[in-house]
This record gives C-alpha cells, sequence and structure tokens, in this order.
C-alpha cells in the first residue's frame, strides 16, 4: 500500500489533478519554484476564479511577476505549458503524456567556478545570485558564444556601474550588445571595457561641467563615442559642455550637432563659433526690446533674422537704431523690421552713417508728423503718412508751410487729405513760402473768420468738402479694422503666422517658376499655419473680416469712384 492516499473525507472538487508523468519524469529534475509555481498554475485551470492574474499569483507565492514568468518559460522549455502572451500573462496547460520538450541539462561543474566568482561580486553590494538566476546565467553561456570569464568580466563592470541596482536582466542586455559587435573572448571584452574607462573620465568632466548628478551608463559612452567618431576633439566638446554650463547630455548632443552643421569640430573653432552665437543671442533680445515683443528662445530669430542682417553687413548699433524705428512706426516685430532692413540692403544704405542719415530724416519726418499732431489731432505713423511728407519735401515746402497748411486743416475731419489739397494748390502757384503767402493772399469779398483764404483756396476747399463724407466713411471703416487687428497682434504666434504668410506668397510664386515639384509642399504648409491662424482669431472672438475695413459702398471702397475712374452711383446720389 502507498505511503500517500485520501482519507474518506476529501470530496470530489477538493482536489487537483496532476498527472503522473510529471511526477515521475519532470517533477525530480525541477526546482522548487518552478513545481510551485506550475502546480498551482494547474490548480487555477481547475478553479472557476477568472479574475486571477499573474499578479495575484505573485502576491500568493510571495515573489514577483518577472520570477512567475521565468517559472513558467522554464516549464515551456519541456513542452507541458505554452506562453500565449506575456502582457497580460496568459498561460495553457498542455497534456504531459504529449509532451516531447527534454530538460535543458546544464553542467554544474563546468560553471562552477563561473557561479563562484559571480556570487562574489554580487554580494559586495549586497545581491544574492538565487538558484533560478544560476540557472540563467549557466543557460547564457550554453545559448551564446561567449567565453564564461568575458562574461564575468561584463558581469563584474554592470556591478561596478549600477551597484545595488543592477539586474540580470541589465547584464544580459550588455553581454548581448558585446555578442552582437562581435566581442566574446577575454581579451576582446577586456580591449573594449578598457575603452570605457579610458572615456570616463572625460565624462566625468562633462558632468561636472553640466551639473549632472546621476551615474555614468551605457548610453553615455555610447554618445561620447559618437562623437569622436564625427570628428570631434575632446576639447571641442569639452569647450561646447563648459558654454552651457548646466544641462543634460541630450541638450549637448543637440549643440554638438549644430557645431557639426557648421563644421566647427576644433577647440578654437568651436569655441569662436559660440561666442559668436552668444553675440548674437544678446543681440537678438535687444533688438526685441527695441522692437518690443518678448522672445524665448532666439535661436529662430538669428536663423532667420540676425545673421543674415549681419551677412548684409549691418552694423549692431544700426540695427538697434532701425529696430527703434519700426516701433515708432507701428512696425514692432521682425518680420517687419526684416522688410525694412532689406529695403535699406536693396538701396545700398549698409554703412553705419548711411543708417544714421536715413534714420535722421526719417526721425525728422516723426518730429514734424507729432507737432502736425497738434492741430489736427491723433495721426498714424503710418507708411501713406510718412511718404506724404517725403513728396511734400519734394515739392520743396518748408516744415513751417506744411505745419501752416496743418493749421488750416485743423476742422477738417480728414486733415492729411485736405493737408495735402491745400499744398498741392499752394505748389500750382508757386507759393513756397510763408512770406509768399502773405503777399499773394487777399481777403475775400465777404470777410470771415478764414480771412487769409484766396479763391483759390475757396476752391480747394469746395472740393475737400465734397471729398469730406467720403474720408469720414473710409477712416471710420479703417478705425474699426485697427482696432481688431491690434486686439489679433497681441497674440504673438498670430502676428508671427500672418507674417509669415505674407513672405510664403513669394515663395509659393518663386516655387511655380523655379521649383515646381516643392509646390505641393509648400501648399499643405500655407494650409496649415492658415488652419492655426484661424483658430486663434476664433479663440480670441474675432473673425477674419474683422480685419479689413468694412466700407459702406463696396463698389468704390467709399472713394465715389470706380477703379475707370468713372463716378460711382453713390456718388451721384
Amino acid at each position: 500500500m502507498a505511503f500517500c492516499t485520501f482519507s474518506k473525507e476529501v470530496g470530489e472538487n477538493s482536489f487537483t489533478f496532476v498527472e503522473n508523468k510529471f511526477i515521475l519524469k519532470y517533477l525530480p529534475e525541477a526546482n522548487d519554484f518552478a513545481v510551485k509555481v506550475y502546480l498551482y498554475g494547474l490548480y487555477l485551470c481547475q478553479s472557476s476564479d477568472g479574475d486571477f492574474s499573474a499578479r495575484s499569483m505573485a502576491e500568493v507565492l510571495k515573489t514577483t511577476e518577472g520570477k512567475i514568468l521565468d517559472a513558467f518559460e522554464y516549464w515551456q522549455d519541456y513542452d507541458v505549458v505554452e506562453i500565449l502572451c506575456k502582457d497580460p500573462l496568459t498561460v495553457q496547460y498542455l497534456p504531459v503524456r504529449a509532451a516531447s520538450g527534454k530538460p535543458k541539462k546544464i553542467r554544474y561543474d563546468k560553471y562552477a567556478d563561473f557561479n563562484k566568482e559571480l556570487q562574489k561580486k554580487m554580494q559586495k553590494v549586497g545581491k544574492f545570485v538565487s538558484y533560478n538566476e544560476s540557472v540563467k546565467f549557466m543557460h547564457f553561456l550554453d545559448e551564446n558564444d561567449i567565453q564564461p570569464m568575458a562574461f564575468l568580466m561584463i558581469a563584474e563592470y554592470c556591478i561596478a556601474k549600477q551597484g545595488e541596482a543592477v539586474s540580470v536582466h541589465y547584464i544580459f542586455n550588455k553581454a548581448k550588445k558585446f555578442i552582437a559587435s562581435g566581442i566574446t573572448t577575454y581579451e576582446q571584452v577586456e580591449r573594449a571595457l578598457g575603452n570605457y574607462n579610458e572615456h570616463e573620465k572625460e565624462l566625468s568632466a562633462l558632468f561636472t561641467l553640466l551639473s549632472i548628478s546621476r551615474k555614468i551608463d551605457e548610453s553615455d559612452y555610447a554618445a561620447y563615442q559618437s562623437w569622436l567618431d564625427k570628428g570631434f576633439e575632446k576639447n571641442a566638446i569639452k569647450a561646447a559642455a563648459k558654454h552651457m554650463k548646466k544641462g543634460s547630455m541630450n541638450g549637448l548632443q543637440l549643440l554638438l550637432e549644430e557645431l557639426a552643421e557648421k563644421e566647427k569640430f576644433t577647440a578654437s573653432e568651436a569655441e569662436t563659433y559660440l561666442l559668436s552665437r552668444d553675440a548674437l543671442s544678446n543681440l537678438t533680445f535687444r533688438i526685441a526690446r527695441k522692437l518690443g515683443v518678448k522672445v524665448t528662445n532666439p535661436a529662430t530669430y538669428i536663423d532667420e533674422y540676425v545673421e543674415k542682417w549681419f551677412d548684409f553687413g549691418f552694423e549692431e548699433s544700426s540695427l538697434l537704431d532701425i529696430a527703434l524705428f519700426c516701433l515708432k512706426t507701428n512696425r514692432g516685430d521682425f518680420a517687419n523690421m526684416n522688410e525694412q532692413v532689406r529695403s535699406l540692403f536693396s538701396q545700398g544704405i549698409i554703412g553705419k552713417e548711411a543708417v544714421k542719415e536715413f534714420l535722421k530724416t526719417k526721425n525728422a519726418d516723426l518730429r514734424l508728423l507729432s507737432k502736425i499732431q497738434e492741430y489736427c489731432g491723433t495721426l498714424r505713423a503710418s507708411e501713406n503718412n510718412l511718404a506724404l511728407l517725403k513728396t511734400w519735401r519734394e515739392w520743396n515746402f518748408t516744415d513751417e508751410m506744411i505745419l501752416e497748411a496743418a493749421k488750416r486743416s485743423a476742422s477738417s475731419a480728414a486733415p492729411v487729405p485736405y493737408i495735402n489739397k491745400i499744398l498741392s494748390e499752394w505748389k500750382r502757384a508757386g507759393y513756397t513760402s510763408l512770406t509768399d503767402l502773405e503777399k499773394e493772399e487777399k481777403p475775400a469779398v465777404k470777410p470771415s473768420a478764414n480771412n487769409y483764404q484766396t479763391a483759390a483756396i475757396d476752391a480747394v476747399n469746395a472740393k475737400a468738402d465734397r471729398e469730406k463724407f467720403y474720408a469720414e466713411r473710409r477712416e471710420k471703416a479703417q478705425s474699426v479694422a485697427d482696432r481688431f487687428i491690434a486686439k489679433a497682434n497681441k497674440n504673438a504666434r498670430f502676428k508671427e503666422l500672418t507674417a509669415m504668410l505674407a513672405k510664403m506668397n513669394m515663395e509659393l510664386a518663386k516655387a511655380e517658376i523655379y521649383a515646381p515639384q516643392t509646390l505641393g509642399a509648400l501648399q499643405e504648409k500655407q494650409a496649415a499655419m492658415q488652419a492655426e491662424r484661424e483658430a486663434i482669431l476664433r479663440e480670441m472672438g474675432i473673425e477674419e473680416w474683422q480685419l479689413k475695413p468694412q466700407y459702406a459702398c463696396k463698389k468704390c471702397s467709399d472713394t465715389g469712384f470706380l477703379k475707370s475712374g468713372a463716378a460711382c452711383d453713390c456718388y451721384r446720389k
């Protein structure tokens, strides 16, 4: 009689079936934990608890999910189970009687020295190699063409780097990378690790410069080697890190990519370039302050604008003066300043003195415009108004004559067109000074408060009055649109997109002629920017049409005349 039997009290559903072949063939060879996992899994197969998971089993058996998986992988080698999925862990038990898998025989004596040395090294950092882990190491050696002592050296290196955080998987991964590179002998591993140790000093110096507190890992060695392979001198890499002062290895990678793009591989080349880059960054921030805009990352503005302005030959002081002028003329952003700089470049106005002379004239115009405002109210320092000042001066009118015309236009609803009308009449009459006016102007037949007016001026005034109605309409429509534009431009991204879309029209025109193959990509980019711009407007509660003057008469845009020169229907009415 067998020494193990069921008592008569054992019920039909209070036990788990285990095939005899498993007990006879596999149980004696397996380790205790693997048997424990197999039996508990077998119990679950015959249990009705469908919510039980690998985590639940790990809690019951007081282990980890990783070790549960290792045990099932062990049994899978024997063909008694099949792992259907690892996440979430799903295992199907197979009939033991049909199993054909064979146990992997481990020659413990062959790896005795290896296991003994590995255990010693792991214990130095407070780790203990379990039986299952030991089996994994031996299986790894059997399955891979690497010398045990070479593998032990890799493990020692990983232990030194990771300390108590070292894991079996980390050691295996490191060893697999060596094997994939053809490094399998003790001498080869020693040489490869010697290279790591050689770069450790440099990496430690970089970590100090970048204020990185973590330990150096394998990815850091790989990154450093890749920089050397690209042709960087060690001191050039150090110079880049010193320039950053604080950062990360990823940040250093980006900076070195920039240096590689500029072909700055030596320390002196890198230092010179980085100093120049700093100067450009500093100037970009100063220009931004002059323009009244906020810049957080200067790199984009340097590449798009500032560096090109320097290539044109403009000096730092000139660029700052131009930025201030753009702010005064309501064009306070980089895109508008770029148009002004390119305009000066096309005119050959590049040198410091030439720019200063140009701005001297322009600032004089601004001062004159400010004086005109004392008589006529607020006037925008727009391109149109400044162009009129230039025209009046080309008519040989002095500032005094222009201000006299402004004084006489003070009561007009549209003072600028009125001033222009008066000055054009004076030009035809040959009046070039206030003395000419005093000599030639005579009182009208019917004295009035405006007793300085001549018949010619009366004619001018009469014509201006006829246009007053339309001027008021246009000013009103423009002022409403200006308010919406100002509101929208408070969003920096909207302002940037508007400028980019304006440039995009030129790019599309060029592409259509010179590079039609790029037209599709440019149109897609344009559509994406337009969609983003429209989305920003919607968020601010602004419609696109509100950014344009909404004239009362759509035919003539409140001018009274059609493009053909004929009077509009509204003018006749």
